[in-house]
């Protein structure tokens, strides 16, 4: 009898701790951090959302026996407070404070009195020590080691200059000796690249950049990396798939997620329910059922924004769509016109007018209207993705009729 474990215990794309029996390695981003964090000085680990950085910046810290406390930005957005966040992670709920203490004295009277006393009763206040460095100080006598304060999510605080201005703040007081004392250094984790750009252009803060070591972006998955994940998984739901078949599975999950390690668990848990459903038995024919699965389960806004710029109506040629179906097949984060026209040429070269196809004036629609699917530069005349999840849905949702050379929209039920 086979015994499976559960698929959402295999692949588990929302999962805050790291599923050790289904993580990658990643070798240059695991010595970049550990090295830094070796370091006196603080630390900058960013990349795009769903690419890995908390698993990462955990393991490494638990190999590495680095002590560490993680507090949320977006917490810290919530009560418009980093130190707040910081001090509610760092310090027990319930821990007690002495505010003050009062004192009564007794004296005695003069000899014209009968033998008595008299009491004298006052009330002091207990000076309070800065909350900040009073969680510090806790933190710190767990051990004589150096400690770490992840501060995770930092782009919900990226557009307010006031957590912002408080973030540097405490990176400049980490030198005072007071708080240097405790041996802290911190984690800055996030989407947003430029941070240390944003500290060096804000007024009187500029040796914030100087104090904030920046290590490599973590970037997306690679193709082996993804065959990696799908084999752990797949061997511990045993389901059978070797070869050239693995090695085709791969690359289309790898082509449809970008490689983003969040989506990869999410289109494979998607994947092993359909295996589950066909008697554990893998088929290429599945694919196409967990293509819309996937879909309708995460991307579902972003196929309504891709339906929105595709052509209302049926054309001849339709190049929209065509130019919509090529930025998919663009591997570079920006591309121009002249791009997209190589690749139309390549992929659709029985519609090729003679006269200009118009695809900068399409470029331009694409990146305007309440949910443009482009961001356009103006001082290169480039374009961009706005969400990778636009990516996504269109390597998804489109594909190319190879007899007639049309773009075809995938249709799901809604």
């Amino acid at each position: 009898m086979i015994i499976r474990k559960e698929i959402t215990e295999v692949f588990t794309p929302r999962q805050g701790e790291v599923n050790t029996k289904m993580y990658v390695d990643r070798p240059l981003h695991e010595r970049s951090l550990a090295r830094a964090l070796k370091r006196n000085s603080h630390t900058l680990l960013f990349g795009d959302s769903g690419n890995g950085k908390s698993w990462l910046y955990k393991k490494v810290m638990k190999e590495n026996g680095i002590p560490y406390v993680v507090a949320n930005c977006a917490n810290a957005s919530r009560l418009k407070s980093i130190t707040q966040e910081i001090c509610n992670c760092l310090i027990e709920p319930g821990t007690v404070t002495k505010l003050g203490f009062s004192e009564e004295k007794a004296a005695e009277v003069s000899a014209y009195f009968a033998k008595g006393g008299l009491k004298h009763s006052g009330n002091y206040n207990v000076s309070q020590e800065e909350p900040l460095l009073k969680a510090f100080k806790m933190f710190s006598e767990t051990t004589s080691d150096r400690k770490i304060i992840v501060l995770d999510n930092l782009e919900s605080i990226f557009n307010s200059k006031e957590l912002m201005d408080e973030l540097a703040d405490i990176v400049i007081l980490l030198d005072d000796d007071r708080y240097a004392s405790c041996n802290i250094n911190i984690l800055i984790v996030g989407v947003p690249n430029g941070v240390l750009q944003y500290f060096s252009e804000t007024k009187n803060l500029e040796s914030v950049s100087n104090r904030i070591q920046e290590v490599e972006k973590v970037a997306s998955l690679d193709s082996g990396q993804v065959m990696e994940i799908i084999k752990k998984g797949f061997d511990q739901l045993s389901i059978k798939i070797t070869g050239q078949t693995l090695i085709d599975l791969s690359d289309h999950v790898w082509d449809v997620t970008l490689g983003i390690a969040q989506r990869v668990h999410e289109y494979c848990e998607c994947l092993a329910y359909e295996v589950e459903d066909n008697e554990w038995k893998f088929d290429k024919a599945l694919l196409q059922k967990a293509d819309l699965s996937w879909l309708k389960q995460g991307l579902r806004q972003s196929y309504h924004v891709i339906e929105t710029h595709l052509n209302s109506r049926e054309t001849a040629v339709a190049r929209r769509n065509q130019v919509i179906y090529c930025i998919a097949k663009i591997r570079q984060h920006q591309f121009d016109s002249n791009d997209i026209d190589a690749l139309i040429r390549k992929e659709f070269p029985t519609t090729i007018p003679e006269t200009n196809m118009g695809i900068g004036s399409i470029l331009g629609e694409l990146a305007k209207g309440d949910s443009p699917l482009l961001n356009r530069n103006d001082r290169n005349n480039s374009y961009s993705v706005r969400d990778p999840r636009y990516l996504m849905c269109i390597r998804v949702a489109l594909y190319k009729d190879q007899v007639s050379e049309r773009v075809v929209k995938k249709q799901f039920s809604r």
